[in-house]
């Protein structure tokens, strides 16, 4: 029995290696923020999880000290959406006017602000070992 409880933990044990192995280092620059502006929100989405009511897979947050923020995280390699806003009423919510239209600034990887936001394959980015994405906001 000992040794059926020892071979279990250890494929265990290589799955989450296996898991943890995968990851990779990415830095997220987000550019445009306004200082003293409110706290900068963002989340990593998967082709499951993007344009859907699901939460992201990652999430982070930051206050930005100059007009550029770089958010460093370790996930998975793979290919995700990132979207990014700057909640300046710090209400911890992105805040919609007529039309459903955002009141605060917005960035979504591979989106330069004109026009609607398209699907995930027109925003997703490659993320690999010591990628750098760079996102925009816009003000709204």
């Amino acid at each position: 029995m000992k040794k059926i409880i020892f071979l279990y933990f250890l494929i265990n044990l290589f799955k989450i290696g296996q898991i943890f192995a995968d990851e990779v280092m990415v830095t997220i620059e987000i550019r445009g923020a306004t200082i003293n502006g409110g706290t900068v929100h963002g989340g990593i989405y998967s082709n499951t999880t993007y344009n859907t009511n699901n939460p992201p897979e990652y999430s982070f947050q930051g206050l930005p000290v100059n007009d550029t923020l770089n958010i460093s995280l370790q996930i998975p390699q793979g290919e995700y959406v990132i979207q990014v806003y700057q909640d300046t009423n710090n209400n911890g919510k992105l805040d919609f006017g007529l039309f459903n239209i955002p009141k605060e600034p917005i960035g979504i990887s591979n989106w330069n602000g004109r026009g609607i936001p398209g699907n995930f394959n027109r925003h997703k980015v490659t993320i690999n070992n010591g990628s750098k994405i760079t996102v925009q906001l816009i003000p709204r």
